[in-house]
């Protein structure tokens, strides 16, 4: 075997530095890289476990409200009285609000998921300030109903009055 002279000697040793320079710059990138997606999946848990500690938080007021719930919500004893006692009730608080109303239709009973629907169809032409009232003594929480859609325009005939197309339901306990 050859003795290497002085020149091969240096040029082994700077390629040997080289190699390892380079290595621990791939290694220290890879760590790096590393690191930086344990911290994104640490904080992605750390939100996690915040949510999930709010939900828990949430759920002694969620079974208080269900409590409520249970309580106060009517049920559905008479399904045929229960359109007609509803419109009833829109007439008085109509009646009280001074809204006219016209057209009156009884829905059927629909099954939702949470509860059971009646509803009622109907127009109702007023001012502006007493659909307010009117809209707002009827959907109290406590009588649970509600107002599932309305079409509001311009009364024609009256430019200080509204003409309101409303389908009103109360909800009954499922």
């Amino acid at each position: 075997m050859n003795r290497l002279n002085t020149r091969e000697r240096f040029l082994i040793y700077f390629l040997a530095g080289a190699l390892f320079l380079l290595g621990n710059w791939a290694m220290l990138g890879s760590l790096v890289n590393r690191q930086a997606r344990l911290k994104a999946d640490l904080a992605a848990k750390r939100s996690e476990v915040h949510s999930l500690r709010s939900l828990v938080a949430g759920n002694a007021e969620a079974l208080t409200r269900d409590a409520w719930l249970s309580g106060v919500q009517p049920k559905l004893t008479n399904p045929g009285q229960a359109g007609v006692q509803l419109l009833d009730q829109i007439k008085e608080t109509a009646r009280a609000n001074e809204v006219l109303l016209e057209n009156p239709e009884l829905g059927s009973v629909e099954t939702q998921p949470a509860c059971r629907a009646v509803s009622v169809q109907l127009t109702a032409k007023t001012s502006w300030s007493s659909l307010v009232r009117f809209l707002h003594a009827l959907q109290t929480p406590e009588r649970f109903i509600v107002c599932e859609s309305a079409t509001l325009q311009v009364d024609p005939a009256d430019a200080k009055r509204m003409t309101c197309r409303l389908k009103i339901a109360k909800w009954y306990a499922p």
